[in-house]
C-alpha cells in the first residue's frame, strides 16, 4: 500500500507541469506587466519633463518680466539722474565784492516753498504760517468795526516794516556793507570751535538748518561765501514781512468791502469787471517780472553780490520801467474797485506812494552806483 506522500506527489505534479497554455499566459502576463511598468515610467518621465519645461518656461517668463521691469526702472532712474544732474552750461556764477567767484546755488520762489505741502519747511516758514493763520482767526473773531481798524494797523506796521525797515537795511548794506560786516564780525556762519559756548553752537546749528532746509544739493552752507549766506538770511526776513503785508492788506480789504446803495447794475458789473481785470493784470506783471529777474533781483541780491549774468529785460519790462513798483500795483486799485471802498483806495494810494519812495531813495541810487547811471539821449 502506497503511502500518503506518494499519493500526494502523484496528484500534485500535474499542477506544476500542467498545460503550456497556462505557462504562455503567465509569460504574457509577466511581459504585459513589464510593458505596463515601462509605459508608466515613460509616462511619468514625460509628465515630469513637461512639468520641468512648464516650470522652466514660467521661470523664464518671470525672469524676463523682472528684467523688463528692472530695465524700465533703470531707464527711469537714468532719466531722473540726468534731470537732476546739474547742467554746467546753465550754472550761474556770482562775484563777491572782494572778487571771489562761486557757483550760485539755485533757489525756489517764496510762494511755492511756503504753500506747497510737498516742499520742506524751515523754522521761518512755520513762523510765517503761524502768523498768517493768526490773522485769519482774528478776521473771523473780531466784529467788523474793530476788525477793520485792527487790520489797518497791522497793514500799516507791515508796510512800514517793508518800505522803512527793509529799505533801511538795504541802504545800510549798499552804502556801508552793514549786513555782511555784521555777519563777519559776529561769525554767525563760522563753525564754532570745541571751546565755544553752548549758545554759539546752538545758534550756528539753527542758522545752518534754517538756510539749508530749503536748498538743493548744489548748496553747501560752509563753502559758499559769507555774502551769499547773508543774503539767504535776509530773504527769510523779507518773506515774513511781505507775506504779512499782503495778507493783512487782503483782510483789510474784506473788512472794507460793501455793496453801494442806489448803484445801477451797469455800474456794479462794470466795477467788478474793471477790478478783476486790474487784478489779473497785476498778477501777470508780477509773474512775468519774476520770470525775468528771478529770485536774485527779486530779493535785491545785487546788494550783496553780483551775478555774471546778462539779463534780457523783455516782456513787461518793455512796457514800463520798474513794472513791479509802477503797474505792478494795479491790483491795489482793482481790489479797491471791487470792495467799493474809498478808505481802501486811500490806503492803497498811500502804500503805492511809499513804494515809490523806497524806489527813489534806496533802489535807484544803488542801481546807479552798481551799474552806472542810465544813458542819456544825445541832443541834436
Amino acid at each position: 500500500m502506497k503511502n500518503d506522500s506518494q499519493i500526494r506527489s502523484r496528484h500534485s505534479s500535474p499542477a506544476v507541469t500542467d498545460s503550456p497554455v497556462l505557462v504562455a499566459d503567465a509569460a504574457v502576463q509577466t511581459t504585459g506587466t513589464a510593458t505596463g511598468v515601462k509605459a508608466s515610467l515613460l509616462s511619468k518621465s514625460k509628465r515630469r519633463l513637461l512639468n520641468n519645461k512648464e516650470l522652466l518656461a514660467k521661470k523664464y517668463l518671470q525672469r524676463k518680466a523682472a528684467l523688463v521691469q528692472k530695465g524700465r526702472k533703470l531707464k527711469k532712474e537714468i532719466q531722473i539722474s540726468n534731470y537732476l544732474k546739474p547742467d554746467t552750461s546753465k550754472v550761474t556764477y556770482g562775484r563777491t565784492p572782494d572778487g571771489t567767484v562761486f557757483a550760485v546755488p539755485t533757489t525756489e520762489d517764496m510762494v511755492t516753498a511756503l504753500l506747497d505741502p510737498s516742499k520742506p519747511k524751515s523754522f521761518s516758514d512755520y513762523l510765517t504760517l503761524t502768523i498768517l493763520t493768526f490773522y485769519v482767526i482774528l478776521y473771523f473773531a473780531l466784529p467788523n468795526p474793530i476788525c477793520k481798524w485792527t487790520f489797518l494797523g497791522i497793514y500799516a506796521v507791515s508796510r512800514i516794516a517793508y518800505n522803512g525797515g527793509l529799505g533801511f537795511l538795504l541802504y545800510q548794506q549798499s552804502v556801508h556793507k552793514a549786513l555782511t560786516r555784521w555777519a563777519e564780525q559776529s561769525m554767525v556762519f563760522s563753525k564754532p570751535g570745541p571751546n565755544a559756548s553752548s549758545f554759539k553752537k546752538w545758534s550756528y546749528d539753527l542758522i545752518k538748518r534754517e538756510l539749508s532746509s530749503k536748498m538743493g544739493s548744489d548748496y553747501d552752507f560752509e563753502s559758499v561765501p559769507l555774502e551769499y549766506n547773508t543774503w539767504l538770511l535776509y530773504r527769510r526776513v523779507v518773506d515774513l514781512i511781505l507775506m504779512s503785508d499782503f495778507t493783512s492788506y487782503m483782510l483789510f480789504a474784506f473788512c472794507c468791502a460793501s455793496i453801494p446803495e442806489n448803484q445801477s447794475m451797469t455800474l456794479h458789473v462794470g466795477r467788478w469787471l474793471a477790478g478783476i481785470s486790474l487784478f489779473i493784470f497785476n498778477l501777470w506783471v508780477k509773474l512775468d517780472a519774476h520770470r525775468v529777474v528771478k529770485d536774485y533781483a527779486w530779493y535785491w541780491g545785487d546788494f550783496f553780490f553780483l551775478e555774471d549774468l546778462e539779463l534780457c529785460f523783455d516782456g513787461v519790462f518793455e512796457l514800463v520801467p520798474h513794472p513791479m513798483y509802477s503797474v505792478g500795483y494795479a491790483g491795489y486799485y482793482g481790489i479797491s474797485l471791487m470792495a467799493a471802498s474809498y478808505t481802501l483806495l486811500a490806503v492803497s494810494i498811500a502804500a503805492h506812494a511809499m513804494q515809490f519812495a523806497f524806489l527813489f531813495i534806496v533802489e535807484n541810487p544803488h542801481i546807479a552806483k552798481t551799474y552806472g547811471p542810465p544813458p542819456t539821449k544825445a541832443k541834436n
